[in-house]
C-alpha cells in the first residue's frame, strides 16, 4: 500500500510540475472548459494525497524522502543525488592502490566489470562530516584491511553530501546517499555476497549513513552482518529531532552494532556524538566524553557548529580521536599477526554502577591467565563481562576502557586504591600520586566532587594507563612514590590552596587486570599540601 501510494504521489507530481502539460496539443481538442475542469481535477487530487499522506520528496532511482516536520526549523530536504555524485572506490589485492568506481545506479553494470569478489567479506569505510574518501587514515585502514584479509574494501565517496559550512543539510544527506550505498550492497548480495560477511564503519555523519543503508537490504529480507559507529553524530540526530529509526544508526541495522563514544555529552549545546546507547555494544572510553590529551571547547561548540563554525582538528579532537583509536585496533592485530610483542588490546568491561561508578574508580575487572592465582580473581566479575573494542569486537551492553592521552592510546591499564586512616578527619581535596620506573612513570589523580569528603576509614579508588608491556612484575619489584595531597574547600572550586589539613593512609595497592599488584603499607601515613612524601610500592603483600 505504501508503494501504490508513493507511485500515485510520483505520478500526478510529475503531471503538476510538467509546465507545457496544460499547452499540449491534444488538450486543443477539448473545450475549454473542460480542459480547466481537468486542470482543477489534478488539483484537488494532488491537495487531497498532500493530505492523506506525510509530503514527499522524490528522485529516480533512490525513491521518495519525507520533507522535515514544521517543528524543526533545522531539518533540510536530501539534495538531488545528481548534484552529490556520490561514488564507491573498490580496492582488492589486484588492484591494492588504483580504485576501481562502482556505481549504485548502473544496474550491476560497473559491478560485473570490477575485481569484487562475492565470496570474499566486504570492508566499507564510511567518511564524516566535510571530509573525504581518500583522507590519510581511510587510506592507512584500507591498506591494513588488505594486509589483513584477502577481501574487498570500499572507500564511500560522499563528500559533496558531507561538505560545510551547512551542517543541517548533510545531516539531511545521510539518508540519502546511505540509500545510495544500501542499493548498491542489494545488488551485491543478489550477485552472491553474503549479508553476513558485510561490515560497514562509518564515522560521525558517516555512522547515519550506514544506519539508513541497511534499510534497502531490510526490505528485502536481509540483514548486514556487522555496523561500527565511531562517535555517531548527535547534533539534530537525538531522539527530539529524527524520530524515525531508519533514518539512523540503531541495534537493528544489523546482526551486532558495536558503536564508539569519544565525545558525548548529556547536553545538547555540547557533545558532537551521542550520548545514548544505540547498539547491542556501546563502549565508552575514559567515560565517553572529553578524551585525555584534548582540551575541546565545550562551550556551546555545537551550536556554534551548526550555525556554520569551522570544525579544525582542536575543537573536534575527542570526536576525531574514535576514528584514531578504531585505527589503531587494526594496526594492532597486523602486530599480533607479524608476531610482535607490543601488541595491545583494548580491554573493556561493564560498571555495574555506571558512568559514576567507573569514574569514581569503583569497579576494575580480574582477568584470569596462566600466571593468575585463582584466588585472586575477582568473583563478582564473569568473564563474560569482559568486552574488547576494535576490529576483533565482543561485548554486550554499556562497557567501558581507560586510554593513554597519545598514540599509541592502547596501554595496561592500572587501578589504584588508597585505605583511608581511622585518623583522617572528614576533608575535600586532590590526591596525587605519581609512580617512577624503568624510566617511564604514571600519574593517578584522585578528585573527590563537590558533594563528596573523604570519610574516615574508606577508600579512594583512581584509574590511569601505563605504556603497555612497561610494567612488569616479574621485571619490576618496586615502585618509587610521589604523593602529594592538596586540601580543598567549598568556596574555593578546587583551586589548589595550601591548607593544614591532611590525610592519613593505612595503604595504597596498584594493580593491573592480570594479577600483578605492587603495594605499600604503613599505619597513618600523613599527607598535606606542606608534606608530600616518597613511598615504595613492592610486588609482594604486605
Amino acid at each position: 500500500m505504501l508503494i501504490k501510494t508513493s507511485l500515485i504521489i510520483t505520478c500526478v507530481c510529475m503531471v503538476w510540475n510538467n509546465a507545457q502539460f496544460f499547452n499540449h496539443p491534444r488538450l486543443g481538442q477539448f473545450p475549454l472548459r473542460a480542459a480547466q475542469k481537468l486542470k482543477q481535477r489534478l488539483r484537488e487530487k494532488i491537495s487531497q494525497y498532500r493530505d492523506r499522506t506525510t509530503q514527499m520528496i522524490c528522485y529516480d532511482v533512490v525513491g521518495c524522502f519525507s520533507l522535515p516536520h514544521k517543528n524543526s526549523p533545522l531539518q533540510r530536504i536530501p539534495e538531488d543525488p545528481r548534484l552529490l555524485k556520490t561514488k564507491f572506490y573498490l580496492f582488492t589485492r589486484k588492484n591494492v592502490t588504483t580504485p576501481e568506481v562502482l556505481y549504485y545506479q548502473d544496474e550491476g553494470k560497473s559491478l560485473k566489470q570490477s575485481n569484487f569478489n562475492v565470496f570474499k567479506p566486504l570492508k566499507v569505510l564510511i567518511h564524516g562530516y566535510t571530509s573525504k574518501w581518500n583522507e590519510r587514515g581511510a587510506l592507512m585502514v584500507k591498506d591494513s584491511y588488505l594486509k589483513l584479509y584477502d577481501c574487498n574494501v570500499i572507500l564511500m565517496d560522499w563528500k559533496i553530501g558531507a561538505r560545510g559550512t551547512h551542517y543541517a543539510s548533510a545531516a539531511a544527506n545521510t539518508e540519502l546517499v546511505g540509500r545510495e550505498l544500501g542499493l548498491l550492497l542489494v545488488k551485491m548480495v543478489e550477485t552472491g555476497l553474503s549479508p553476513k560477511n558485510i561490515h560497514l564503519i562509518g564515522f560521525s555523519l558517516g555512522a547515519h549513513v550506514a544506519g539508513s543503508a541497511s534499510e534497502p537490504l531490510k526490505q528485502k529480507g536481509y540483514l548486514i552482518g556487522r555496523i561500527t559507529g565511531l562517535d555517531a553524530a548527535s547534533p539534530l540526530f537525538r531522539s527530539n529531532h529524527f524520530r524515525e529509526k531508519h533514518k539512523k544508526l540503531d541495534r537493528n541495522d544489523a546482526e551486532y552494532v558495536d558503536v564508539l563514544h569519544t565525545d558525548s555529552s548529556p547536553f545538547l549545546t555540547d557533545g558532537f556524538g551521542l550520548w545514548e546507547p544505540i547498539g547491542h555494544v556501546d563502549f565508552f572510553p575514559n567515560g565517553g566524553q572529553e578524551q585525555p590529551g584534548c582540551t575541546d571547547p565545550k562551550s556551546s561548540i555545537v551550536v556554534t557548529h551548526l550555525e556554520g563554525g569551522n570544525l579544525s582538528r582542536d575543537s573536534a579532537c575527542s570526536h576525531i580521536r574514535a576514528f584514531h583509536l578504531f585505527i589503531e585496533t587494526i594496526m594492532n592485530k597486523l602486530k599480533m599477526l607479524k608476531k610482535n610483542r607490543n601488541y595491545c588490546q583494548f580491554i573493556a568491561y561493564n560498571c555495574p554502577g555506571g558512568l559514576p561508578s567507573y569514574e569514581r574508580g569503583h569497579c576494575f575487572p580480574l582477568i584470569p591467565t596462566m600466571k593468575t592465582n585463582s584466588s585472586l580473581i575477582d568473583r563478582s566479575y564473569k568473564i563474560d563481562e569482559i568486552g574488547q573494542f576494535g576490529e576483533d569486537v565482543r561485548g554486550e551492553g554499556i562497557m567501558y576502557f581507560s586510554t593513554r592521552a597519545s598514540s599509541p592510546f592502547c596501554g595496561s591499564q592500572l587501578h589504584a586504591s588508597v585505605h583511608v586512616s581511622h585518623k583522617t578527619t572528614s576533608v575535600r581535596g586532590v590526591l596525587q600520586m605519581v609512580l617512577f620506573y624503568a624510566n617511564q612513570s604514571v600519574t593517578f589523580q584522585i578528585e573527590t566532587n563537590t558533594n563528596d569528603f573523604v570519610m574516615t576509614g574508606s577508600r579512594m579508588n583512581a584509574r590511569a594507563v601505563a605504556e603497555y608491556n612497561s610494567l612488569n612484575a616479574e621485571q619490576i619489584k618496586s615502585i618509587h612514590t610521589n604523593l602529594h595531597f592538596f586540601n580543598t574547600n567549598e568556596n574555593d572550586n578546587f583551586n589548589r590552596t595550601l591548607t593544614p589539613s591532611s590525610l592519613y593512609m593505612d595503604k595504597i595497592i596498584i594493580r593491573d587486570m592480570f594479577g600483578n599488584s605492587w603495594q605499600y603499607c604503613k599505619k597513618n601515613l600523613m599527607i598535606n599540601a606542606m608534606n608530600p612524601q616518597r613511598v615504595v610500592l613492592n610486588s609482594f603483600s604486605c
